[in-house]
């Protein structure tokens, strides 16, 4: 027992007590010292104090709670208790009112709130003529006048959701966990911003967008890790395509069924997956609209590290053109037989990425100015608090996430994997199939044809011919 710890806890309970309960301590005070020669005054000061402890106890080690749960639950109190007595003269000196029927001013109010990790989640009634935009421009002032690190707004029935942020789970940084069995329906990623799981849905096609030094190897290692386990089993096949001289992904090479490390590698299998894309729907039509995993027919995931070097950045234009080709037929038609385009890149502009548009849910790492990151998120996302171009660059791997249904963003964190825990992954979970990339040789047959005739000359004196 932390003897330390709970003689601190009981000292906080005595002040707070005393804050509550000062006039009526002071009553009792005074009247057991103007009637402390009853019997039944000591008694009954006694049975008080008996009473006292025993609710303190109970409170302590009635519900199992650590100290730790306990000052959480304070820390919580405090911050709640301050935040909503704040709110209506806050709303006031912001300028969110508006004047009713009567002459009244009007302000948004808080109808409920309650705690999701270390934000407080405020639903928030908004008067009758205001928008939810004023609220949200609002939220950098909200944020400093609460002490918080973030005011994030959102739509909710009847209003609006502030999020306020008081500390930051995500700065600490953390490995990447041994994979369990995979559920393609929840591939865990990491940890969101409120300390809850970060998963996401293998289906829609995902693009990662983040400067030099973001974290994008944490995003893809975090989904080949959490993969393992179905990639073994043959429920999905990877496909994994590194322009960069394979440094990011042959350290994980046994995960993939087929790898491409040079530009016409990478094209022809790309090519590849989109002829076995058309020969499933083919399969499929008439049959079923949606493709179901299994071991026999499983999913098909092309994983690209820097996709702008086969978009924008090749030489070969007709490689670059047919990368585009097959990206989009991908992304606009892989998703109801099963395949699946995960890629990353730096520059998220349209000019390095004609296909960005067919991107269904897009992660957003740091990023350079404002204007990316609405580029990567949509419009929109700034207000409701998606800020990419303010990551520091301490903390590679967080990033903010749009999910494909147009949710609001989400703030998460990836796990960092490290080369020995890759290796072993790798090693544990090999893929059962590796197919390797054959370029056809084009072929060229000779022509078989006659001898040109030879012209004939004419002399430029006589213009006979020669």
């Amino acid at each position: 027992m932390d003897l330390r710890g709970e003689l601190r806890w009981l000292g906080l309970q005595a002040r707070d007590a005393w804050r509550r309960f000062k006039v009526a301590i002071v009553v009792v005070v005074i009247f057991g010292l103007l009637f402390n020669q009853f019997a039944f005054v000591h008694m009954a000061l006694l049975a008080s104090v008996v009473v006292v402890v025993a609710v303190l106890m109970l409170r302590r080690f009635g519900r199992g709670l650590s100290l730790a749960d306990l000052a959480r639950r304070r820390w919580e109190r405090e911050n709640a208790r301050g935040a909503l007595q704040a709110w209506p003269e806050l709303m006031l000196r912001l300028g969110l009112s508006v004047r009713g029927a009567s002459g009244r001013l009007e302000v948004p109010a808080v109808t409920t709130y309650g705690w999701r990790g270390a934000s407080l989640v405020l639903k928030v009634a908004l008067p009758l003529g205001m928008e939810r935009r004023s609220l949200a421009l609002a939220a950098p002032a909200l944020a400093e006048s609460l002490s918080a690190l973030s005011v994030a707004v959102s739509v909710a029935p009847g209003g609006a959701e502030c999020v306020v942020q008081y500390l930051d789970p995500l700065v600490i940084p953390f490995s990447t966990a041994w994979p369990k069995s995979a559920d393609l329906r929840a591939i865990p990623m990491g940890v969101e911003a409120s300390g809850q799981p970060w998963s996401i849905r293998l289906g829609p096609h995902t693009l990662v967008a983040g400067s030099s030094g973001s974290g994008k190897a944490s995003m893809i290692w975090s989904l080949l890790i959490g993969l393992a386990p179905a990639i073994h089993s043959n429920l999905i096949q990877v496909h994994g395509i590194d322009l960069k001289g394979g440094m990011e992904l042959t350290m994980g090479r046994k995960l993939l069924m087929s790898y491409a490390t040079d530009p016409a590698e990478a094209v022809q299998l790309l090519e590849d997956v989109v002829s076995q894309m058309k020969r499933r729907a083919g399969e499929l039509a008439g049959k079923s609209r949606q493709h179901a995993a299994t071991t026999n027919s499983p999913h098909v995931l092309v994983v690209i590290d820097e996709l702008a070097a086969l978009t924008a950045y090749l030489s070969d234009r007709q490689l670059q053109q047919r990368a585009n080709v097959a990206i989009a037929l991908l992304c606009s038609q892989g998703r109801a037989p099963g395949f699946t385009v995960f890629a990353c890149l730096q520059d998220p502009r349209k000019e390095t990425l004609p296909s960005r548009g067919l991107f269904t849910q897009t992660i957003g790492l740091r990023l350079r100015d404002a204007l990316e990151t609405s580029m990567v998120l949509g419009e929109g996302m700034r207000e409701k608090g998606a800020l990419c171009h303010q990551i520091p660059s301490s903390l590679p791997g967080v990033a903010y996430v749009v999910p494909d249904n147009g949710g609001d963003p989400i703030r998460v964190r990836a796990g960092h994997a490290n080369d020995e825990l890759i290796a072993q992954v790798a090693d544990a979970f090999e893929a059962p199939h590796h197919v390797d990339i054959t370029i056809p040789t084009p072929d060229i047959s000779e022509e078989q044809t006659s001898p040109r005739p030879r012209r004939s000359r004419r002399t430029q004196k006589t213009g006979e011919e020669q």
